[in-house]
Order: C-alpha cells, then structure tokens, then sequence
C-alpha cells in the first residue's frame, strides 16, 4: 500500500512539474530562455516540485480558508448573537450534506486514469491508498483553518476535536454510499441533477434554521456520533472489501471525459449562448427605419432576446418572491430585523447584484455569435466601428441588467417604508444607488471585454489579466457585503465610485479599445 502511494506521487509530481514547465514556456518572458531541455533537467524539476508542492498545498488550504469565511459570513447574517452556536450547525450540516455531494473515491479525475488505466497500477491499492491519504489532508487541513478562527466565533479544541471526528466520519459513510450507489444504478450520484437538487435544497434549508432559533448543539452531535461511529466503521469494511474499483475507474474515467475535458467544458459554454432557429427569423417592424450600427445591433439583440433575457426575467421572479417573503415575516413579526437590515447593511447588495447582472454571459454571446467571425474584416475593427458598436451595446446591456435592478431598487424602498420607515434621503440614496450598481456592473464587463477581449473561438478565457481582474470583483463584492455602515454614507459613497468608475472606464475603451479589441 506505501508502495503504491509512493509511486501515486511521483505520477502526480511528474504531471504536475511537467505541466507547470509548459506554461512557464508559454510566457513571453521567459519561453526564450526555458527550452525543451527543461524537461530533462534534474536540478529545474527539483526546484519546480518544491514550488508545486508548496503552491499546491497553499491552494488547498487557501480554499479551506476561503469555505471557513463565508460560513462565519452566513453564521453572522443567520444570527449575530449566537455565532458560535450558528458556525457548528451550518458546519455540521453541510458535512452531512457532504456525504451525498462530495464523494471523491470513484470520482473521474485525470489522475486516476493514468495511474490505473495508463500505467496499470493495482486499482484497489491505488483507490484505498490515495483514499486514506486523502482523509488525512482534509483533516489536517480542517484542523489548521478551525484553530486558526477559533478565536473569532469562541469554540473550544473539545468543540474542534468533534467537528474534525464527525467530518471524517461522515466522509468515509458518504465515500461507501457512492459506490453502493453507483453499482446498484450504474451512474454517480452527483451525475443526478433532479436528486442532486433535492437533497442540496433540503439540507441547506436545515442550515438556515438558526435564523428561527433553532440549533444542532454540540450535545446533539456528540449523541449522533455513536451511529456515525457505527455506519462509518461498516462503510470502511465495506470499502476495503469491494473488488469492483477497476471496473468502476475504467466505467468512469474513459479516454474521451478525461483528455477532453475542455472541449466538453468549452461545448457546454458554446451550447449556453447558442442561437436557436427560431430566433433567427426577426420581425420587419424591429428593423425598420434603422441604418448601420443601429440595425446591427438591433438585429443581434432580436436574435439572442432568449438568451439576454431569460436568466433577468428569472431573477426576477425569483426576486418578486424574496420580497413577498419579507413582506410575510414582517407581518409575522420579523419587522425590527428587515428594518435595521436595509438601514446598515447596504453592502450586501453589492454582492447580489454581483451575482444577478449578466455582463459576462452576454459579452460571451456577443463574442461566439458575432465578434469572433467579424473580428476577421479589417472595416469591424476600424476605430468608429468598434466604438459605435460599444456604445450601442451597453445601452443593451443596461437595459438587461436593469430587470431585476430596478426590482431590487424599488422592493428595498418599499421593505423599508413598510417596516418602519425612513428620511426622504435615505430612500433617494438607497434607490439610485442600486441603479448606479446595476450600471457599473454593466460597464464593468463590457469594458473588460472592449480591452481585454479574453476569449478563444472555443469561448475558452485566454487573458490571465482578465481572470484576475474578475476573481478580484469577486472579493470585493464579497467583502463590501461584510462593510456595516448607514445606508446613506454607504449610497453616497457608492454612487461616487460607480460614477468616477464608469468615466473612467468609457474614456479607457475610447483610447485603447481599437488597439486591444482583437480575436486570439
């Protein structure tokens, strides 16, 4: 069993100092000086496995990291007074969640099918081995991270101690099931999207029950731990015993979902902005009486109006209903808390309207349905064209991300006029400021896509520059909702950013656009 982990190792070090010497080929800086060569040198693959190893066990506990915060973020947001209580019943739910959606054993991955398929090594050693080896990274992992906030939602090490022995134990019942599963039904759980679903909905339904106050204490898991102890020890018998890894791994990880995983990945991409034919028949009345870029983007808007609006009209209803919802705990008594919310926590809704505007999705239809084949003619990429075209382009793009704003907007007022009320400035500032954010997450896109131009024709992201720039809105999306400050200091400020942002981004794409917007 050392043995064949061992060697798991260096298959795994191999692919990776072998890829990471690709890519450090591919920059421009350095693809002079790194020849082919490399890939022989001793005393580089040295250097390069140090830094793999260290880079991929930062990654690892980066993520852990990252998992930890927004359950304290989620443990705040339930119920501020009881945060330490909130952490372990969300924590402890989501593991038991992970036992149906988090299995890795039988999983597809590129590793598997070289090192049993490729290499031939025995499959149920390999499978056993990584497994257990596995077990004791996440757990050191776990361990790291919950000693590391302790501190900041006050649990005890016996506290920490039986969440670690719970999530190893749930890991390894969950493992067995997915096995259990796939033999009796010949595909993976998590390949059922209806269940998938199901159980995801129910179980994250439980971890929202601290906002009613209602708790899973640490009392309550102890007494569960002695029939986890019991399914946990009957699933890893079960796992040591089955002879049917082989099988399973040649079932799972075929040729084509390994070594294609891209092109699967860039279909399903394509597949998502697609225009169907019956979107390309466009009522004469739409095109009427309009010239150039106008018409041009009259006829592209007509032709994708499903794929730009179906996911705004389904946010929206979706928001129609968060705010009945509200509307129902006010009049049940929740008044105080939705009042108090909207006048402190402005910052959240940075983040929700992170996640309801569709600028990426429509600079993707863009690229796949017209850029990247006009991209090719020398008049489309003349200066007055591509500025013509982007100014047309974002009063589309405003006016679709603009749905569920002004929704949200309006909802809010309302939400806070019901539930106790507010100054005339206040209600001013909180409405323009959801429009300014709905604005700037239109510009914001679109400008990234004018001066970077990220995609392949494949819709594959090629600008390293362009998935940095969109991880960092990402963060501080996420962080602004963690920013607790009056509504009408947090609007105003945010107006003023929205607005210098957007002056500044269309002054960006008026200088530079011409040169930058280009296909790769």
């Amino acid at each position: 069993m050392i043995n064949t982990l061992r060697t798991s190792f260096k298959i795994d070090m191999s692919y990776a100092t072998n890829s990471f010497i690709y890519i450090l080929r591919k920059l421009p800086i350095l693809k002079d000086l790194i020849t082919e060569d490399a890939y022989s040198s001793k005393v580089l693959k040295s250097i390069v496995r140090i830094i793999s190893l260290i880079f991929s066990f930062g990654k690892m506990l980066a993520y852990k990291f990252l998992y930890f915060f927004i359950l304290i973020g989620l443990a705040n947001l339930l119920n501020e007074r009881f945060t330490g209580y909130v952490f372990i019943h969300i924590y402890f739910v989501l593991t038991l969640l992970g036992m149906f959606i988090n299995n890795r054993l039988i999983s597809p991955n590129s590793k598997k099918y070289f090192s049993v398929i490729l290499f031939g090594m025995d499959a149920k050693k390999y499978t056993i081995s990584t497994f257990i080896y596995d077990l004791f990274i996440t757990t050191l992992l776990n361990l790291i991270v919950l000693i590391s906030i302790k501190g900041m939602i006050h649990i005890s090490f016996n506290t920490i101690y039986l969440l670690l022995i719970c999530s190893l134990l749930c890991r390894i019942i969950g493992e067995a099931f997915s096995i259990i599963f796939y033999k009796r039904y010949r595909y993976l759980f998590n390949s059922n999207t209806k269940l998938y679903m199901i159980i995801s909905i129910i179980f994250l339904g439980i971890c929202s029950l601290p906002y009613f106050g209602i708790f899973i204490l640490p009392n309550m898991i102890l007494l569960l731990l002695i029939p986890l102890l019991g399914l946990s020890i009957l699933s890893f018998i079960y796992i040591l015993r089955c002879r049917d890894y082989k099988i399973i791994i040649k079932e799972t990880n075929s040729y084509n979902a390994i070594m294609n995983k891209d092109e699967v990945s860039s279909y399903n991409r394509q597949k998502m902005v697609e225009v169907r034919d019956k979107d390309k028949i466009i009522d004469n009345k739409k095109i009427v009486g309009k010239h150039g870029y106008d018409l041009f983007n009259t006829i592209f808007f007509e032709r994708h109006r499903e794929i730009l609006l179906r996911s705004a009209l389904r946010f929206s209803i979706g928001i129609i209903g968060v705010y009945i919802v509200l509307s129902i705990m006010y009049y049940m008594g929740q008044g105080n808390f939705i009042h108090s919310f909207l006048l402190n926590n402005m910052g959240w809704f940075v983040l929700i309207l992170y996640f309801v505007n569709r600028g990426s999705i429509i600079t993707q239809a863009m690229f796949y349905n017209s850029d990247h084949a006009m991209l090719r003619y020398n008049f489309y990429r003349e200066e007055s064209v591509i500025l013509g075209l982007f100014k047309r382009r974002l009063g589309t793009v405003v006016k679709v991300n603009l749905i569920p704003g002004i929704l949200i907007a309006v909802g809010n007022v309302v939400l806070l006029f019901i539930t106790g009320g507010a100054d005339i400035i206040t209600y001013i500032s909180m409405f323009i400021f959801i429009i300014s954010l709905c604005i700037f997450f239109s510009v914001h896109y679109l400008v990234l896509y004018y001066l970077l131009q990220p995609y392949n024709k494949d819709l594959m992201i090629k600008s390293g520059t362009y998935s940095f720039i969109t991880l960092l809105t990402y963060f501080v999306s996420y962080y602004a909702s963690d920013i607790k400050v009056s509504t009408l200091l947090f609007s105003i400020f945010g107006i003023v950013f929205c607005i210098i942002y957007i002056i500044v981004g269309l002054l960006l794409v008026k200088k530079y656009a011409p040169r930058t917007f280009r296909i790769r």
